[in-house]
């Protein structure tokens, strides 16, 4: 039951920041896309009341997608520090929309800084975790989202 709670919640979520912030539509995949390739890992951490993480692998195609979006200047023109920062802070927003939706208005909770992550075998559990894939007009992306019962 928690695990179809964690996937509701985040597909929730997903839709909800995409369509909201980035103005992408975005559709969850029921099956795992044969050919998914990623270019970078954001990571963050759950702190309290729960524990886990939350991970976004993402193609170079959609970050640039939703850095130019969000900044409205060319992804050429951009230092790579405000190209991480703009993707941490979705990666943020994504987070605390989860946290809300899966445990309700009126918990409080505990989430760490955003990270860019440069090694997938330097997360723990992950094989524990729910991969869920969307489709954001064209571009596959993945979520990983581990909760610790």
């Amino acid at each position: 039951m928690i695990q179809e709670k964690i996937r509701e919640a985040i597909i929730k979520t997903i839709e909800f920041v995409f369509s909201e912030m980035i103005f992408i539509d975005t559709l969850h995949i029921d099956e795992k896309p044969e050919n998914f390739t990623f270019t970078q890992i954001l990571f963050i951490d759950i702190i309290s009341p729960l524990d886990g993480y939350i991970i976004a692998y993402l193609p170079l195609e959609l970050r640039k997608t939703i850095v130019e979006t969000i900044h409205s200047t060319a992804w050429e023109e951009m230092h790579a520090t405000q190209i991480d920062d703009c993707l941490l802070e979705i990666l943020n927003v994504i987070a605390g929309n989860f946290m809300t939706n899966f445990l309700g208005r009126n918990v409080k909770y505990n989430i760490s800084f955003p990270a860019v992550n440069y090694d997938e075998e330097d997360i723990e559990n992950i094989e524990d975790s729910q991969e869920i894939y969307f489709d954001a007009e064209g571009f596959i992306f993945r979520m990983n989202v581990l909760i610790n019962s």
